[in-house]
């Protein structure tokens, strides 16, 4: 997709929403250019129909008014075309109303003039009556003809009314929204490839925090050992600080295995203190407790209820001794490995 295709715009959420807004915009803009383009098609059509029918009205009356003319002449009717040309009072004014057609203004023409025109005494001596139907035709066939004009204006006002609109359509519908289009769906794919380097980059983080916790974890298994402790542990094969080479998050989260784990890690802990006990009686020492960093409340309540109560007690309430309960914890991970 070359650059020309799309707006110069930085893909951002609030430009996403901006464009979704502008080309929801555009689909109904263009909707309402179709609907003001069939209306003014249709007005169009209607006038033209008019504008027939005018047209051949004009000719008719053209014809009667110059055929009365002739016949006046013809008559010997006092008619003087000079006299009437120099005229200096108007009797015909030309008055012009405005009207819109779908937000389109329209100008049209009216012809107001007075019946008994300029010269009234004209044809006095002879031929009167044929002065005042010339009068009567003429006047007529100046209105259609003005009827006329105003028609054929508004016409070509709209036809170049259509036309403009028409060409709005074409370019929201060929090339603006397109642009639109285009440009939300780069926005889209855009963020869409941020949200995944996102992830990786936290996976990646997350993968590192593992490497570190397990070497942390090596680190403090391996810090009490002897040089011979050390090169015997070498000798399996497990490398001092190890890394998380294994793809952990593609394996799916199996709580029974975190619950095994923990029960396995609470003998063991239990195995230890209870080494370090005898140990500690051994020598005629007394052995203090100390707290971790990493113990949760609940483990610190328990503790507090143990050192206040040496004995455990169960659900029901009897006591429970140190070693019923590394029994209890050890017939528990037995039935858990033969399930």
């Amino acid at each position: 997709m070359s650059n020309k295709d799309i707006l110069p715009i930085y893909p951002s959420r609030a430009n996403s929403v901006l464009m979704k807004l502008r080309v929801q915009a555009g689909q109904r803009g263009i909707s309402l250019l179709k609907r003001k383009r069939d209306a003014i098609d249709l007005k169009l059509r209607e006038l033209r129909r008019s504008m027939h029918a005018k047209e051949n009205q004009v000719d008719d009356q053209m014809r009667a008014a110059i055929f009365s003319l002739a016949k006046a002449n013809l008559l010997g009717t006092d008619f003087k075309p000079v006299i009437v040309a120099d005229n200096k009072r108007a009797t015909a004014v030309l008055r012009k109303t405005q009207q819109k057609i779908v937000g389109v203004p329209l100008n049209s023409f009216e012809l107001e003039a007075e019946e008994r025109g300029a010269f009234p005494l004209a044809g006095l001596s002879c031929g009167g009556v044929q002065v005042q139907k010339v009068r009567t035709l003429y006047l007529a066939a100046l209105k259609d003809l003005v009827a006329y004009c105003s028609l054929d204006y508004m016409v070509r006002m709209l036809a170049a009314a259509s036309r403009q609109t028409n060409m709005r359509v074409n370019a929201l519908e060929h090339v603006v929204i397109p642009q639109l289009v285009r440009t939300y769906n780069y926005i889209c794919a855009e963020l869409e490839e941020f949200e995944r380097e996102d992830f990786y980059r936290l996976k990646r983080s997350q993968a590192k925090q593992l490497e570190a916790k397990i070497a942390f974890t090596e680190l403090i298994k391996t810090k009490n050992m002897t040089p011979e402790e050390l090169e015997i542990y070498l000798k399996k094969g497990v490398y001092v600080h190890p890394v998380a080479d294994t793809h952990f998050d593609l394996d799916d989260f199996d709580a029974e295995a975190v619950r095994d784990r923990q029960r396995q890690a609470r003998l063991e802990r239990h195995e230890r203190r209870q080494r370090e006990r005898q140990e500690a009686e051994n020598r005629g020492e007394t052995l203090v407790s100390t707290f971790s960093s990493f113990v949760t409340t609940h483990s610190i309540v328990n503790f507090l209820q143990r050192i206040s109560h040496p004995q455990h007690r169960d659900s029901e309430g009897h006591s429970i001794s140190a070693d019923k309960t590394e029994r209890l914890l050890r017939s528990s991970l037995r039935l858990k490995r033969n399930e």
